[in-house]
């Protein structure tokens, strides 16, 4: 039997160096595991086709939600000041949701019944606003109607381009009117691709007509004006709201007294075409003497959101100089001063301009009127100049009112030294019109 030989090294290495030497924990990749990660691969290579499909599909998906939710803030009355034409608009912080009742109307706040019934005597007389009256789109298709007819009697050539229904294929009325029919039992969900896609049509507003706008259901209205918002023009988003939107909720309105919520968003959705929205909502609704109810829903809207400066600004301007005068504009006017905005010195001399003007009018004033004045007096004292204070001291002899003319006058003529704050004031001239 042969003796084993000894070896020199008379002491083992370290267990582990042993383990790491022998190499009986290394792992090793089995075959399972190996045909497991090929099977991967191979699963990760789609068919053409179906990597085509889904593509598609997600590509319409997302231009559903660009259309939807991505607003354009661009729409800016001048580009005189870069830091103003960027500003969007947003909703005030620790603004409350409005008042919504148990049928999901509301109300915009309190009004007094007394000085409803004052201001009453102030406001238009049913069916002789400035303006002929409420407009719609059916109004202007109409008219458009009885032009084409007027051509054709005088043997003009006409185009086919009068009764949409007539100049529209007869399979997009058809469609159209489908969606119409849907949009007129809205109530939550997707509205149909057809209509997604209206905004970017060249005859966009016939194609609306087909669909029947009017009896469109408010959670439709407050859909459409999310999609229009977003794709239309401002001017072209101007048109929408006041021939659409507008009478929509003046209606409302005038039925319940009160306003549903889903036409309430509809006019926050709107907002986000802020030009849009004062030359399409604001200004038109104040130039047909709104009641008074109406300028209060519409007001609570301009609380609650904040708009950029200069569209304030050149609202300001034009409802001070817009003739004739109601009671329901000082109500606006009001509304828009205690925004705080820093107003241009033009906007200041329009307000001042606007109040002196009463000096030729006898007629005792709403309190709305005072307190208008009031507001005025308490967020722009200090940016008057002497000559603007001395007519505002004029106003006030001839329009005192027992319980708010102190005020006022404390507000104007009780300044102290030294009190006036400095405030950035933005100054653009004649770039600053709504046109």
């Amino acid at each position: 039997m042969e003796r084993t030989k000894k070896t020199k090294a008379l002491r083992h290495n370290p267990l582990h160096r042993d383990i790491e030497e022998d190499g009986a924990f290394k792992p090793q990749r089995t075959k399972r595991s190996g045909k497991g990660a090929d099977d991967d691969e191979e699963e990760s290579v789609l068919p053409q086709k179906i990597s085509q499909k889904i593509l598609s599909v997600a590509q319409d998906q997302q231009d559903q939600e660009d259309a939807i939710d991505r607003f354009n803030f661009e729409d800016n009355l001048s580009a005189g000041d870069p830091e103003e034409a960027t500003q969007e608009v947003r909703f005030e912080e620790g603004e409350e949701e409005p008042d919504v009742d148990e049928e999901g109307f509301v109300f915009g706040g309190l009004v007094d019944e007394d000085e409803e019934r004052a201001m009453d005597l102030f406001l238009a007389p049913p069916g002789g606003s400035g303006e002929g009256g409420v407009r719609n789109l059916a109004d202007l298709i109409l008219e458009k109607i009885r032009e084409k007819e007027e051509r054709e009697a005088r043997g003009d050539a006409v185009s086919n381009a009068g009764d949409p229904e007539t100049s529209l294929p007869p399979k997009v009325v058809e469609v159209y009117k489908d969606v119409g029919a849907f949009l007129s039992k809205y109530k939550s969900g997707k509205v149909p691709k057809a209509f997604a896609i209206v905004p970017k049509l060249a005859n966009w507003e016939e194609v609306v007509y087909v669909t029947d706008p009017f009896n469109w259901t408010p959670h439709a209205m407050r859909e459409a004006c999310r999609i229009f918002a977003s794709s239309l023009r401002p001017r072209q988003a101007q048109r929408f709201y006041n021939l659409v939107l507008l009478p929509a909720v003046r209606d409302d309105i005038s039925s319940n007294k009160r306003l549903n919520y889903h036409y309430y968003e509809a006019l926050k959705k709107a907002l986000f075409k802020p030009a849009a929205w004062m030359k399409g909502i604001l200004l038109p609704l104040a130039s047909e003497g709104c009641t008074v109810r109406e300028a209060v829903i519409i007001g609570s809207i301009l609380q609650k959101v904040s708009v950029p400066v200069l569209h304030a600004s050149a609202a300001l301007l034009r409802l001070c100089q817009q003739k004739p005068w109601y009671g329901t504009t000082s109500y606006l006017i009001a509304v828009l001063i205690n925004k705080k905005y820093a107003l241009p010195y033009r906007v200041i001399g329009a307000l001042v301009n606007h109040f002196a003007a009463f000096l030729s009018d006898s007629r005792q004033l709403p309190v709305v009127w005072h307190k208008a004045l009031l507001a005025f007096a308490q967020r722009y004292k200090y940016d008057v100049t002497d000559e603007q204070r001395a007519q505002l001291r004029e106003v006030l002899r001839l329009h005192f009112h027992s319980a708010i003319g102190p005020e006022i006058r404390r507000e104007l003529f009780h300044l102290q030294p030294g009190e006036a704050p400095v405030t950035r004031r933005v100054e653009v001239g004649d770039a600053m019109e709504l046109d």
